[in-house]
């Protein structure tokens, strides 16, 4: 416009100089007609450069939408367990003495009843020797005195003080040979070996471990501490899943097998049992570190959105979605109630409808009611 009027003085300042007996209408028709190609030629220009356009994109910001379809949301406990055995021992000693004999090494197979470790009990053993002779002379009187009776030889009390005799050192030799039984460390059960701890020589007392005995047979299983927090919410039978990082980290389904009836007064947790299938059950050792993932909720066709995407103001959760107004695209405030929260995401049990183009990218800087474009 300014070029228009600068111009519009100078061709009247040019007409005034040159005479003013010119028909002022005749000079404002030419003036306007020079005015409507000034604005058509800039029309021009502004279509070519795209001066207009971002002029007009100004306006409107550019938004993402996430499309709201029902899906299937899980939750999930996140806890530390380890590996353990049904069958995993200390095999100890039952007697006090020196350790006279080991009858295994680290890695054998041995079978329930094995002979693992021998206790000296010399000193038993020379009781037993002498209970013995003592034993053969009381049973060789017994046996005389009880073909003198039958023959009717003799008196009753002889008979019976000989049969008492032999049979009271029959129940002492008895006595005798559990006592030696404690001297000698056999296996509980089949298993390997895992570790021989004391050497010969060693004085052990009862309890002592020995040899440390993994079953070559029982199944392993994991073990994880929860608070008591969710002592309502877990429950044998609940769907998880457990990553050994010994095992390479693979994710694995596993099963909670038992939950424990007692809260630990110290940790304040309950201890459950879960049990693995597959292959990888084989490969488990004592002690393994296990991350574990109990599954606490699960609902199909819900509707799930990003966290973040949540706001919040003094009473309500919301999100902006893009709504039509007078035909043009606005973000539009929703009011939502919200559900369980795992790993970024958040179940809305209320106020979106599938099909609902929920703001993604850009809801930062926008007001309600602002136009938008997609």
């Amino acid at each position: 416009m300014k070029y228009v009027t600068s111009a519009f003085v100078l061709t009247l300042g040019l007409l005034t100089a040159c005479g003013g007996d010119k028909d002022p209408n005749a000079q404002l028709a030419e003036l306007k007609k020079e005015q409507a190609a000034n604005q058509a030629k800039i029309a021009e220009l502004e279509a070519k450069t795209g001066a207009k356009a971002e002029g007009a994109a100004a306006q409107t910001t550019p938004v993402s939408v996430l499309k709201v379809a029902p899906e299937s949301f899980k939750s999930y406990l996140e806890l530390q367990g380890r590996v353990d055995f049904d069958q995993n021992a200390n095999v100890a000693a039952r007697a006090a003495g020196t350790l006279t004999s080991l009858r295994v090494q680290r890695g054998d197979r041995v079978s329930k009843g094995q002979t693992l470790a021998t206790v000296d009990a010399s000193i038993l053993d020379a009781n037993i020797a002498e209970l013995r002779t003592r034993m053969d002379l009381a049973r060789v009187i017994y046996e005389k005195q009880d073909r003198l009776w039958k023959q009717q030889i003799g008196t009753e009390i002889q008979y019976l003080q000989a049969k008492n005799n032999y049979q009271a050192l029959q129940r002492n030799l008895s006595t005798l040979n559990q006592q030696r039984a404690l001297y000698t460390v056999v296996a509980p059960f089949a298993g390997t070996v895992d570790d021989v701890l004391p050497k010969i020589g060693e004085t052990v007392a009862p309890g002592a471990p020995v040899v440390k005995l993994i079953s070559s047979s029982g199944t392993g299983k994991i073990l994880a501490d929860v608070s008591e927090a969710y002592a309502s919410r877990i429950k044998a039978g609940d769907k998880a899943l457990v990553t050994i990082p010994d095992l390479g980290g693979e994710e694995l389904p596993a099963t909670v097998r038992v939950v424990s009836s007692t809260i630990n007064p110290t940790s304040r947790t309950f201890t459950t049992e879960l049990r693995l299938s597959g292959s990888k059950a084989g490969q488990l050792r004592p002690n393994m570190v296990a991350n574990v993932r109990i599954q606490n909720y699960d609902r199909q066709n819900a509707t799930v959105l990003p966290v973040d995407l949540v706001q919040k103001d003094e009473q309500n959760s919301y999100v902006l979605v893009v709504s039509e107004k007078g035909g043009k695209k606005v973000a539009a405030k929703r009011v939502i109630q919200t559900g369980q929260t795992y790993n970024g995401k958040v179940e809305v049990t209320s106020g979106l409808q599938a099909g609902d183009q929920v703001i993604s990218a850009g809801y930062q800087t926008l007001n309600e009611g602002q136009l938008v474009t997609l």
